[in-house]
């Protein structure tokens, strides 16, 4: 009897139902396509946004247990669960531990945990390598603003080594900034300065162009990215798009959902 086989891809979400469809649903079929003998199922981390899904538009998602839960009575012996994180922050790490207890309790059940984006340290030039090309070409004055999300964990160090491989590959024409750790907007905005950067374009460092992108960057609020830096008398021109609207990028979680079949 042939072993039942799925692929388990799971997101942080997002409660606008247009940016699932742009940003994280191009990204799952990209994996699904790369694992053909494995059945595809989705899930989302995120409470707050799977209650929104349901009680706005009646869309419900699992979370990655009962998702888990749901493949086992189906008959599934093999799942593989590739989170789309970009990073193996607070929420990666999360995933696992319910991963590797849900496996504890269904010994029966094998299953693969696959790699966030930025984890071993050729992923950081390959995804550089990936967005740079959809971006405007920068004049002398003219910079980049990666907007990134942040994490109390200690693998917010990403951030700086992902900084470290911008500065070498792009001559200290892109930054990244996030909305909740170092390296922040303030840091930045002080490079920008030393560096005499008139303009800058401010895009999402993120998978989805969600809450963080529309209100945080790019909102009216006195205090939205885009405000700060018109304050500080320099011009911004908004690029709203999330990452996962990025084919080159999406071809990353192609090369990670391969790892786990190596």
């Amino acid at each position: 009897m042939m072993c039942k086989k799925a692929v388990l891809v799971v997101s942080f979400g997002t409660s606008y139902r247009e940016v699932i469809d742009s940003c994280i649903a191009p990204v799952e079929k990209v994996i699904s396509d790369a694992l053909p003998e494995y059945d595809f199922y989705r899930a989302f981390t995120s409470r707050m946004i799977r209650n929104k899904l349901d009680l706005c538009f009646g869309v419900k998602i699992d979370d990655p247990v009962a998702a888990l839960g749901h493949l086992k009575e189906a008959g599934y012996r093999e799942v593989i669960i590739q989170p789309t994180h970009i990073l193996a922050g607070t929420e990666y790490h999360q995933l696992k531990d319910q991963v590797i207890v849900f496996g504890v309790k269904n010994p029966e059940m094998k299953l693969i945990f696959g790699q966030p984006v930025l984890y071993e340290n050729g992923d950081y030039e390959k995804a550089v390598s990936a967005i740079l090309p959809t971006f405007p070409d920068m004049e002398k004055d003219t910079a980049l603003i990666l907007m990134g999300h942040g994490s109390e964990h200690f693998s917010n160090a990403s951030y700086f080594a992902l900084q470290h491989y911008l500065d070498v590959m792009t001559k200290g024409k892109v930054y990244v900034a996030n909305v909740e750790a170092p390296p922040m907007l303030p840091e930045v905005i002080e490079k920008l300065k030393i560096n005499n950067i008139k303009k800058v374009y401010l895009t999402p460092f993120m998978l989805v162009a969600g809450d963080h992108a529309k209100n945080d960057m790019a909102g009216e609020d006195e205090d939205s990215w885009k405000n700060i830096l018109k304050k500080e008398d320099i011009e911004t021109e908004i690029i709203l798009k999330g990452l996962g609207e990025i084919e080159a990028f999406r071809e990353l979680y192609r090369i990670k959902a391969l790892r786990n079949i190596d």
